[in-house]
């Protein structure tokens, strides 16, 4: 599967000093309970307002549009609110049932193959606090980028292949936002509307099985976690298996003509 390498870097750390800190101090109440593994809250139904109107101010961060524009240039970018969340971070190397998908390589959707008219859901993940242990690794571009307070990367969300590697040090946590953007070029924004609900129906849809299956217990638990990795093991590798199976196709069908050839010789001779 082609990569979309659209990744970008930067860093909001001094424009956004004080609604950082914010996200981060309320970010610790609401979350340290899930210390050993993921919780996602979606920004949008938080309660908290001051909270919200913190990301708010970063959701629209100068930086971080100057740098999706710069990378898409000409095109309409719009916030996707509705996907948007708070992430409080499993330390990669103790994940566990479909937290590993999380820190696993994988492609954050399954929808690369669709038409899009160019149109990119765009993924950006920003530090909320201090971390520099915890590494988001791009094989096919080799590019490591850390996030700790302030820094942010960006990928396409449907096409960018990426691992987490490292491990949250004890009594310490990962504090992220991820926010997501709409690109359209000119003559595309036909597919917008319908490309905006697909993703976001995904990131609903996958969040709330991860949720049940995050640190599994019980059996239905347990086998939740264990489907999340398999389909994402089995999109994952979509291209070798599709590959696989047309060689297996065509060489049973071959295998048959040529016994069907020297059956035909046997019988003129």
């Amino acid at each position: 599967m082609e990569e979309g390498f659209n990744v970008i870097s930067g860093d909001i750390s001094t424009d956004a000093a004080e609604d950082i800190k914010l996200v981060e101090q309320i970010s610790k109440e609401r979350y340290a309970k899930f210390s050993k593994k993921a919780h996602h809250e979606w920004i949008d139904e938080i309660d908290n307002t001051q909270l919200k109107n913190a990301i708010e101010n970063i959701r629209n961060n100068s930086t971080i549009i100057s740098a999706i524009k710069n990378n898409f240039p000409s095109c309409k970018v719009e916030n996707v609110n509705e996907a948007d969340e708070i992430y409080w971070a499993v330390s990669p190397k103790d994940a566990k049932g479909s937290d590993r998908s999380l820190v696993d390589c994988h492609y954050d959707s399954p929808f690369a193959w669709i038409p899009t008219g160019g149109i990119t859901y765009y993924r950006i993940i920003i530090g909320m606090n201090e971390n520099n242990t915890v590494e988001t690794y791009f094989p096919n571009e080799n590019k490591r980028v850390k996030m700790s307070t302030g820094n942010f990367h960006g990928l396409d969300y449907n096409h960018d292949w990426h691992c987490v590697d490292g491990k949250i040090p004890e009594g310490k946590y990962r504090i992220l936002l991820k926010l997501h953007y709409i690109i359209t070029p000119v003559n595309s924004e036909l597919y917008t509307s319908t490309l905006r609900s697909l993703n976001v129906f995904w990131a609903k849809f996958s969040r709330l099985m991860m949720r049940i299956s995050a640190d599994p217990k019980t059996p239905f638990e347990i086998f939740i976690g264990f489907l999340i990795n398999l389909v994402r093991k089995i999109f994952n590798n979509f291209w070798i298996i599709f590959i696989t199976l047309i060689l297996s196709i065509y060489l049973v069908v071959s295998s048959k003509q040529v016994f069907k050839f020297f059956k035909a010789m046997r019988k003129t001779y």
